[in-house]
């Protein structure tokens, strides 16, 4: 069941992006054991809660949709979703900046995945889902985004969001 252009069907889309969910999950929690301040940590806790019940939410369609299914994932898929290494070196080696430069990147790109794939998916149901989790990303990117700004962090390459 092929759908969008790149020959990726609804069942590996949901896979990509429940992975996407995963990444960003943990990256938030890393956010949130680093963050300077309790303002700061139990924002970014409660960030990683909406990434976990949006990555459950995409792993319960591709149960349900398509139980047979057995995706696995290339390089090339995960860089649809994330950047940077998926696990971060959490022991000091990895500023509070460039972690966050890095969970800002994801969501651009998370943001723009469900923008690009969710229109090529034929299910009414699924593609709703996909323009909902783009406008989720999206606002994340711009919250995150203001939050560097304010922070004075410098940019690591940010760019358009939404695509």
């Amino acid at each position: 069941m092929q759908e969008s252009a790149d020959g990726r069907g609804p069942d590996k889309l949901l896979a990509i992006g429940a992975y996407g969910e995963a990444v960003a999950a943990y990256r938030y929690v890393v956010l949130s054991e680093k963050s300077p301040n309790a303002a700061g940590r139990r924002r970014f806790a409660g960030m990683a809660d909406e990434e976990q019940e949006q990555k459950q939410l995409l792993q319960r369609e591709l149960a349900e949709r398509f139980p047979e299914a057995d995706c696995v994932l290339t390089a090339a898929d995960k860089a649809l979703v994330v950047s940077g290494p998926r696990l971060l070196n959490v022991h000091g080696l990895i500023s509070f900046a460039e972690t966050l430069n890095m969970v800002l990147e994801t969501e651009r790109k998370t943001a723009d995945f469900y923008a690009r794939h969710g229109p090529l998916i034929s299910d009414g149901t699924l593609r709703s889902l996909f323009h909902r989790l783009a406008e989720d990303s999206a606002r994340c990117y711009r919250r995150l985004e203001a939050l560097v700004v304010e922070k004075g962090i410098p940019a690591a390459g940010r760019g358009e969001v939404g695509g």
